[in-house]
């Protein structure tokens, strides 16, 4: 069944137990079609560029002292902080005549607030090349992943804090990471759990419409960055 968004008309909202051929948790019905429409077409497309594919579902929430009303999109910096800090250690394996993976940056992230929170979060999934850096750790300052480190230091950066600081604003879901190979199929139960478990971002429930800011952001053909 499907339904036009009252929140947003321009969107679609989709109750069915599935979604082209993928399950979908009832519990978190409706989703915002849109939005798996966008989750499927990432993950297709990464899955086609890459043979292994790790990706690494998480939230990120601001610090305390972040202005509610915030005048521009943290996620944009995050995205290009992880970019460059996966880049900068590309740059070290070749000085030292290490072999080098290259990975295209795939993501997906969803803007919500709860009525309980004057701060909104962010859900994130993360795609890169598997061969490039793995694995992935819980995103604490403990964490002693290279991945790890440039995930959370892109975070911390994004808000002026030191990469030392011990302050938890990441947050890890269960499992950390999943390794996905291609091509995307209904047929791999790896698959399957994988888009069920990423398909929490398209949950219209909790969603922060936020006018002419998008709610939801997804890397796209070109791999740029959300405005």
């Amino acid at each position: 069944m499907r339904k036009r968004n009252t929140n947003n008309h321009n969107h679609t909202l989709h109750y069915d137990a599935e979604y082209a051929g993928f399950d979908l948790h009832t519990a978190n019905a409706p989703y915002i079609l849109p939005f798996l429409d966008r989750l499927h077409t990432v993950m297709d497309r990464v899955l086609q560029n890459h043979k292994r594919v790790l990706a690494v579902k998480f939230d990120l929430h601001l610090p305390a002292h972040t202005n509610p009303y915030l005048q521009r999109n943290p996620i944009t910096e995050f995205i290009e902080r992880v970019k460059a800090g996966i880049a900068s250690y590309q740059k070290s394996l070749n000085r030292r005549s290490k072999r080098v993976y290259l990975t295209d940056v795939e993501y997906l992230a969803k803007v919500e607030q709860t009525e309980e929170c004057e701060l909104e979060h962010y859900h994130v999934v993360l795609f890169t090349n598997k061969d490039t850096l793995y694995p992935v750790g819980n995103l604490s300052h403990e964490d002693p992943t290279k991945l790890g480190q440039i995930i959370r230091q892109a975070w911390l950066k994004t808000h002026g804090l030191s990469a030392d600081s011990p302050v938890a604003l990441l947050h890890t879901s269960t499992p950390v990471f999943r390794v996905l190979q291609g091509p995307l199929s209904t047929d791999d139960p790896v698959h399957r759990d994988a888009f069920l478990h990423f398909s929490y971002l398209c949950k219209e429930g909790t969603t922060k419409y936020q006018g002419k800011r998008q709610s939801f952001y997804s890397s796209n053909a070109k791999n740029k960055a959300p405005a």
